[in-house]
């Protein structure tokens, strides 16, 4: 005795859940896009990029971010007077002192105009947000060559 039984070979993929789950997710990735905001900062080498022949000496701000929000300066390559070539920023209650920062780059920039290089030294303590704040502030003062050596 034999089955005749005919299996069928037709198979339904129901495609109404898949659709459903496919607009949801266009609808999400429309929506999300909106709020997306792009942000960049020119940032290039500014040390070790270029052939050794073609290096000239440029004024440098090197910046050393230390713990407590301490800020020091060293200028390098540059003609300004003696007490403003090695300078100490101390910190405002465990925050860097943006606002006396400013001040002393302004000095700075005022005797060297030709200053447009700074490298910014962070600590593993540094927070990213100062980070960034102290390369604004030095965008703001005229010093457009920024650099962000690593740890």
């Amino acid at each position: 005795m034999s089955r005749k039984h005919k299996k069928h070979l037709d198979f339904e993929v129901n495609l109404i859940p898949f659709i459903d789950l496919l607009s949801t997710c266009i609808c999400f990735l429309l929506l999300t896009a909106v709020w997306i905001n792009v942000g960049a900062l020119n940032v290039k080498q500014a040390v070790g990029g270029q052939a050794s022949e073609d290096a000239t000496k440029k004024p440098t701000l090197w910046v050393q971010m230390a713990g407590e929000g301490e800020i020091s300066l060293d200028v390098r390559d540059a003609q300004v007077p003696r007490e403003l070539t090695k300078l100490v920023i101390p910190g405002k209650e465990g925050l860097p002192n943006f606002e006396g920062l400013a001040e002393v780059v302004g000095r700075i920039k005022q005797s060297e105009p030709a200053l447009t290089t700074a490298l910014i030294q962070p600590q593993a303590v540094s927070v990213y947000e100062d980070i960034i704040e102290l390369m604004d502030q030095f965008k703001k003062s005229g010093l457009i060559d920024l650099g962000v050596s690593p740890l």
